[in-house]
């Protein structure tokens, strides 16, 4: 049995076996077939399909190529047309050259026909003028013959007869034009001040300076006057220039008293206060004069700026630098003919404001240069120069533009300045300066200052002339100049200068000037 069962499973194997073998073998040659077949029908389609596309191809490529056949033509047609009116225009355009060829030729020849007609029109004109110039020379030979005159003379006279009676004419005119305008615009002017009069109100009172302090009893003068005392020589020290004195008593004032003179205005006032107040006190304690006059100039610095600030303020002004407004607060100590400085600088701004309203001008610049025109008269003692042109130099050196600083110097006409603004300020400074009672004794003593002045100035040998300017802050001297030599000029300048500071009191600076000139004289 189990033989039986060995031999069939061999038998099976081997069948199995050789199925496999048979059926490994058919089946590919059955694939190869198939894919051979389908291959065949792949390459027949796509042979037909590669036909057509030809055919379509071939197609669309004939109708492109005809297309292109018959642009080329039409292209070629037009170009032919263009060609042919090309060269109808080129003959037309030869046709028209050869035209104008033909006229200019012909106008060249007409012109030069013309040339020679004017060439003989001028000669004979020539001699024309050549004829008619012989003839009027001759007929004014004749004429000067028979009047006995000369033409050229004749000529001149009639031309000046003729130009000074039209000069006559135009002075005429001018002058009835000047008259007009002179009472014109004094009426306006006496309008104006009048407006000017109606509406300025001053709310203050003029102080009265005092420049001196009383000495109570004659022990204290005394020891003032002793060789051990220097109260006033050091007060003289402290306050840089200022002329301290005793006053001796006499038949017009009985007690006798210090007196303080030149000098900046606020050292004069520190040292009259500390002299006061030492006064009062024990002579042991005179010896703080240093201290206590450092004191009253520390008081009166705050003071003056106070009273810059306040006039500031009162006059709504703007961007006033801080040491301006020192300098002007600082003349409340300085005054010129009894006149408070700081009153007046005031006073002048107020009036140059409402004359610039009425004028039409910037009332804020008249109102600057009216508070700042006499500031240099804080430190003129120290500054030689007139006191307009070192307010001028000190408000440039503080930002003021320049025609501010211009009408500064203008004032008393160190810079000669004709704008409505220098104008105003003039005004204003000469109003306040000449209304009644702002200034004591102004004409009597500005007569006493230039009699004395000029007294001064002709004691001098080889004096020709003098003029007085400028309020008496200036002297012209002319010297002979046979009398004078050229190197002592210099000499004599400077004799007079010390002259005057000797025997005229007056404020301020004057200015010497002497000139020595050669003059000839001839007559017709």
């Amino acid at each position: 049995m189990e033989q039986y069962l060995g031999l069939a499973g061999t038998t099976a194997l081997v069948t199995y076996g050789l199925l496999l073998w048979i059926f490994k073998g058919l089946l590919p040659a059955k694939l190869r077939r198939e894919n051979s077949d389908r291959k065949r029908v792949f390459l027949s389609d796509a042979t037909r399909r590669a036909k057509l596309q030809t055919e379509e191809l071939i197609k669309r490529t004939d109708v492109s190529i005809q297309n292109m056949r018959e642009d080329l033509e039409e292209q070629l047609s037009t170009a032919q047309e263009n060609c042919a009116l090309t060269e109808e225009e080129l003959k037309s355009q030869e046709e028209f050259s050869d035209m104008f060829e033909q006229r200019i030729q012909k106008e060249e020849a007409e012109f030069a026909h013309a040339k020679k007609r004017v060439d003989v029109i001028v000669d004979k004109s020539k001699q024309i003028q050549t004829a008619i110039a012989e003839s009027k020379s001759e007929l004014v030979t004749q004429l000067e013959r028979s009047s006995g005159s000369n033409v050229t003379q004749l000529r001149e006279l009639i031309k000046g007869e003729r130009v000074e009676k039209r000069i006559l004419e135009c002075q005429k005119v001018l002058r009835n034009v000047e008259q007009d305008l002179s009472e014109n615009a004094k009426r306006l002017a006496m309008r104006m001040l009048a407006r000017l009069e109606a509406r300025y109100y001053p709310n203050f009172v003029w102080p009265k300076a005092v420049n001196h302090v009383d000495i109570p009893d004659s022990t204290l003068l005394d020891r003032l006057k002793s060789d051990q005392t220097t109260l006033l020589k050091d007060l003289a020290e402290l306050s840089e220039g200022v002329n301290v004195e005793i006053v001796e008593p006499t038949k017009e004032h009985i007690q006798p008293f210090v007196k303080f003179a030149g000098g900046f205005g606020m050292y004069k006032e520190a040292a009259r206060l500390t002299l006061d107040e030492l006064l009062k006190q024990s002579p042991q304690n005179w010896s703080r004069s240093n201290a206590v006059y450092k004191k009253h100039v520390e008081i009166l610095q705050q003071q003056a700026l106070k009273l810059g600030r306040k006039a500031i303020r009162e006059l709504r002004l703007n961007d006033v630098h801080e040491e301006i407004q020192k300098m002007v607060g600082y003349l409340n100590w300085r005054t010129s003919y009894r006149q408070n400085q700081y009153l007046h600088t005031f006073e002048v701004a107020q009036l140059a404001g409402l004359l610039a309203d009425e004028m039409g001008v910037d009332a804020d610049a008249a109102k600057r240069c009216g508070l700042l025109h006499d500031i240099g008269k804080t430190i003129d003692y120290r500054i030689e120069g007139s006191h307009a042109v070192i307010s001028g130099d000190y408000a440039d050196r503080f930002g003021e533009t320049r025609i501010i600083c211009d009408t500064l110097m203008s004032h008393h006409n160190d810079l000669v300045l004709e704008t409505p603004l220098a104008y105003i300020l003039k005004t204003a400074d000469s109003l306040s300066g000449a209304r009644p009672g702002a200034r004591v004794n102004l004409e009597e003593d500005y007569q006493i200052r230039i009699s004395a002045i000029d007294e001064v100035v002709r004691s001098f040998k080889g004096i020709a002339k003098v003029a007085i300017m400028n309020g008496g802050r200036e002297v012209h001297v002319d010297v002979n100049h046979k009398k004078v030599n050229e190197n002592e000029l210099e000499t004599l300048t400077n004799s007079i200068a010390r002259k005057i500071e000797e025997n005229v009191a007056f404020p301020g600076q004057i200015k010497v000037l002497v000139s020595r000139r050669f003059e000839a004289v001839s007559v017709a």
